[in-house]
């Protein structure tokens, strides 16, 4: 079997595009179009509908494409079983990380991972959580660190719950409010969203998973929070707050002690879970079985210090 012809309409199928399938496939387009028309040609039948703006699969490509993507992945993971029988393993592992807790998680494990598979390669790319989704169901990806609300529920990928991670109210110092703050060095007290009606907040982005837990808290509170500030950083959030510019909502791994702000839990408890995903067909490699559990000890080390600090992260 070519498997060339299968990896060649897959790219078809994600860019949409030839010309974007000859750019990420590195022939040319002319030759990708040849090789595209000869295998229709030889089945018969049309696998993608053409237009100006793009190229959809046809139901035929429907059946193609879903096919060749299950071969190459049987000859991807025969590929992996053989390699792993190897004393010292080679190959490649593409790891999906999020913005800002994906690179702090990966730095904390990448040492113990060099140590033991030092002939394994990790590619790492930042994206969001829909990306990365969609790249392991693809098969794009190999492994993705994802923070989400509920667990992940899809027929292409499986997943291992790593800690759940609660989000805290921050609000300056100087604020009247912050009188009710627990003292240093214990558990955090609770606060309801109605005192802060009034105050200006920065929260993440619209259309973040962090925005879709935040924004019905202030829909149960009965009233929409004074937006001054939207950032795609969680270290901004925090220092916005500790220069007493605003009030926020965000992740307790990201809160320093200072003198300048104190925090609270919402009432509402609200929280995400961090998750490990993979493709249901990917063989999981004795290098991707030990990369999700350092990924499992980091998670499991920053939960024991929440529930001794409340917020902020161990130091290394």
């Amino acid at each position: 079997m070519n498997f060339k012809i299968l990896e060649y309409i897959v790219a078809i199928a994600e860019t949409g595009s030839v010309t974007k399938a000859a750019d990420r496939l590195f022939i040319s387009q002319s030759g990708l179009n040849q090789q595209l028309i000869k295998l229709e040609t030889e089945l018969g039948t049309p696998l993608f509908h053409r237009s100006k703006k793009e190229m959809r699969p046809t139901h035929a490509g429907l059946i193609y494409i879903e096919n060749a993507r299950r071969i190459l992945k049987m000859a991807q993971n025969c590929v992996s079983q053989i390699n792993d029988l190897s004393e010292n393993p080679r190959g490649t592992i593409s790891y999906g990380l999020p913005y800002e807790h994906g690179a702090d998680l990966f730095i904390s494990i990448a040492k113990d991972f060099s140590h033991a598979f030092p002939n394994v390669t990790i590619t790492l790319t930042e994206q969001t959580v829909k990306e990365m989704e969609n790249n392991v169901q693809t098969d794009r990806l190999d492994l993705a660190f994802v923070m989400v609300k509920n667990k992940p529920s899809s027929r292409y990928f499986d997943c291992v719950h790593l800690c759940t991670e609660r989000l805290v109210l921050g609000i300056p110092r100087k604020h009247p409010m912050a009188q009710y703050a627990a003292p240093t060095g214990k558990p955090l007290n609770t606060m309801d969203l109605k005192h802060f009606k009034n105050d200006p907040f920065a929260f993440m982005f619209s259309g973040s998973t962090m925005r879709s837990i935040i924004d019905p808290l202030f829909e149960e509170a009965g009233y929409l929070p004074k937006i001054r500030y939207e950032t795609h950083m969680n270290n901004v959030l925090y220092r916005l707050v500790s220069n007493g510019l605003c009030c926020t909502i965000m992740p307790q791994s990201y809160v320093q002690k200072d003198n300048s702000s104190v925090w609270f839990y919402p009432d509402q408890i609200p929280s995400w879970e961090w998750y490990i995903i993979f493709s249901k067909d990917h063989m999981l490699t004795s290098a991707d079985k030990y990369l999700i559990q350092l990924s499992l000890n980091y998670a499991r080390k920053m939960k024991d210090y929440w529930d001794q600090h409340g917020f902020g992260a161990p130091a290394d």
